[in-house]
């Protein structure tokens, strides 16, 4: 495992959400994290790994033109797209999020739904409070907005208010957690893999379980660092 760099991972399940990808990688790419010590002199790496659920090679074409774009944004960014192709299992929710943790090579880590919108200096922040607190995972707060597609166009409907204090790994209504930032170096190993459970949940439960059994900064959680975007 490296040690610098940051890895996010995104599920993306059918081309039709090919437009909320592209919204969710536009907020990531640009993403700049701070140096991982006192004497470097650069950025640590943001990798963005897609997982794909069982897309045809014509499929895979068209998300890897579709980012293409993109890319041009960060040339620092590395886009890796991993597509599951095996029949088994038929739920892929799961064992795409535990796939994404065996791709990742960095020692931080984090993962998204292909809704969410992560704001400009979101992970730095969060990066820098895991380094300052050497906590083993921090949380950043999250607004849930309901929104509907009108051909192309995005159109927002309505957005929750920011719950500061709300616990580590609590879920808004969509049950989805805050957004969070891992350093793996500082979990047990027996921790780092998602757990199938309730639908939907996967990551919620993996924050808790994550937040009872290591350090967890919540310094943030009063501050607006992602869009979780709801379709309505």
């Amino acid at each position: 495992m490296e040690t610098a760099g940051l890895d996010v991972v995104i599920r993306l399940y059918d081309p039709s959400q090919l437009p909320r990808l592209d919204h969710c990688l536009f907020s990531l790419f640009g993403q700049l994290l701070p140096a991982l010590s006192a004497d470097a002199d650069s950025c640590g790496p943001l990798r963005l790994h897609v997982m794909l659920r069982r897309f045809s090679f014509a499929e895979v074409q068209a998300v890897r033109a579709a980012t293409q774009a993109l890319r041009a944004l960060d040339e620092t960014a590395r886009l890796t797209m991993h597509n599951w192709e095996i029949p088994e299992p038929f739920d892929l929710r799961v064992p795409l999020l535990n796939w994404g943790l065996e791709v990742a090579k960095g020692r931080y880590f984090t993962c998204l739904e292909v809704g969410d919108l992560v704001l400009p200096g979101a992970y730095a922040k969060l990066l820098t409070r895991l380094r300052m607190t050497r906590s083993a995972m921090a949380l950043g707060g999250v607004i849930t907005q309901p929104v509907r597609w009108w051909g192309d166009v995005l159109m927002p409907i309505a957005a929750t208010s920011l719950c500061p204090e709300s616990p580590p790994g609590s879920s808004d209504e969509a049950g989805s957690p805050s957004l969070f930032l891992l350093d793996r170096a500082r979990v047990p190993l027996q921790e780092l893999k998602f757990r199938v459970g309730l639908p939907d949940t996967e990551i919620v439960e993996f924050v808790q379980r994550v937040g009872e059994n290591c350090e967890v900064d919540t310094e943030l959680m009063g501050d607006l660092l992602a869009v979780r975007q709801i379709p309505s």
